[in-house]
């Protein structure tokens, strides 16, 4: 298990090496991504599988009876859960209004349609490991990410139809994928987040009760050492198409624009959730508890989703590549565990025994 700890101690530096790997041998991620299972599973691809594998590996890590607590006290939950989900409402069109001044239509909403598809997404199981680090409240941040993801099947595709307003004539320009996006949100989109997201995740929990605590401790380890690797195949395969093209055709302006605006909603967010706390008054583990639910979105989710429909388009995976790096990053920088004072006991946050760090 020394290995196992290596490697989730240096996970983004892994993860950076992975998108070096995808653009510069990006053929076998891009062969991995266009494989889809044979009938009955004709609609799952490769990099939905591993997704799915992913969260139920997450499932497995939630304990059922440490979430009584919170159902006893719904205030905070409900709260986390409608700013993760309200929050890309109101940053989103002030994005695109603002990319109408940047010359390439194309890019300008192929930016917006890559935000919001991160946004769109579920809280990223990392916020409970993040947040567990910093102090937080566990179960809380749990039932946070629980709570979000049974309600992706209609938050994503309602997050799909405004991305189209955005991106139609009347938003930032008339993009020759408005169509599609209109098709991902009335079909594509829910039936994505039922089977890759919502149904894994609730195996997982299920798969928990019926092992039983103790048998769940033992298979844990073998879980976390599986998930790691299948977290870097995963970034591998959903980095391939966009950064080989990226470097194929090389554009350092729309990087950098997609950079900045992927760290300044991801600020945004971890900021909006900091303030919610303070607002609301919350303790301090229930409001590093918000911070993180707030600021954490399940991006490896929206890059797979990104990779079926837009392979063609770098620029909408650009910016959900980056943001999956930068939110690890700013994480980093607000889940420091909190400084105790010399006349006080150290607290020790109620870890669960999560089976991986899940990585949004």
């Amino acid at each position: 298990m020394v290995v196992v700890k290596a490697v989730q101690r240096w996970l983004l530096v892994l993860m950076l090496v992975c998108y070096v790997l995808a653009g510069v041998f990006p053929a076998p991620g891009e062969a991995l991504r266009g494989l889809v299972l044979p009938p009955p599973a004709g609609a799952l691809t490769v990099p939905m599988v591993l997704l799915a594998v992913m969260l139920c590996n997450a499932g497995l890590g939630v304990r059922v009876g440490e979430l009584r607590a919170v159902g006893r006290r719904p205030a905070r939950l409900v709260l986390g859960i409608a700013t993760n989900a309200l929050l890309p409402l109101l940053v989103l069109p002030v994005i695109a209004v603002a990319l109408r001044a940047w010359p390439d239509p194309a890019e300008a909403e192929g930016l917006v349609i890559g935000l919001m598809l991160v946004l769109a997404m579920p809280i990223a199981g990392g916020a409970a490991s993040w947040g567990q680090n910093a102090g937080g409240n566990v179960p809380l941040v749990v039932a946070m990410v629980i709570g979000s993801t049974l309600l992706s099947p209609l938050t994503v595709p309602l997050g799909m139809r405004l991305a189209g307003q955005l991106v139609g004539p009347s938003g930032a320009g008339a993009l020759d994928d408005t169509t599609k996006v209109d098709v991902i949100a009335r079909t594509g989109a829910g039936f994505f987040a039922l089977v890759s997201v919502v149904l894994p995740c609730l195996v997982g929990v299920l798969v928990r009760m019926l092992l039983g605590e103790d048998r769940t401790r033992r298979v844990l380890p073998v879980v976390k050492a599986v998930n790691l690797v299948n977290i870097l195949l995963l970034c591998y395969i959903n980095a391939a198409g966009a950064l080989g093209q990226a470097l194929a055709h090389p554009d350092p302006d729309l990087l950098v624009l997609a950079l900045g605006l992927s760290g300044a909603v991801c600020c945004l967010a971890f900021c909006c959730g900091r303030w919610m706390s303070g607002w609301t008054r919350c303790d301090q583990p229930d409001g590093i508890s918000l911070t993180f639910a707030t600021g954490m979105n399940n991006s490896s989710a929206a890059a797979v989703l990104a990779a079926c429909w837009f392979s063609h388009r770098p620029e909408v995976l650009l910016p959900i590549l980056s943001y999956s790096l930068l939110q690890k990053i700013v994480a980093g920088a607000a889940g420091k565990p909190p400084r105790s004072r010399p006349d006080e006991t150290p607290r020790q946050a109620p870890a669960p025994e999560t089976a991986v760090r899940p990585r949004g």
